[in-house]
């Protein structure tokens, strides 16, 4: 699923979705922000956008706990 604060857009599933979910906005790959918690940076009326696409609007605690994390490194 994705999921957007206002200001971010993520997945709970798979960065496949994020990248194919952000084309459809019209998001670029390379606006990706992938450092943590992969996301895109949402810009002015872009929320309004992605949610009308389907995006869940959750708080942004809500966000960061479903939101799929850039795999580690084995240590």
């Amino acid at each position: 699923m994705i999921l957007t604060d206002g200001v971010h857009l993520v997945s709970d599933r798979s960065l496949n979705e994020l990248l194919s979910f952000g084309h459809t906005l019209g998001l670029s790959r390379s606006w990706l922000q992938n450092r943590g918690i992969p996301h895109f940076d949402l810009y002015f009326k872009m929320a309004d956008r992605a949610i009308a696409h389907g995006a869940q609007l959750v708080s942004r605690r809500e966000l960061v706990r479903h939101a799929i994390r850039k795999e580690q490194p084995p240590a």
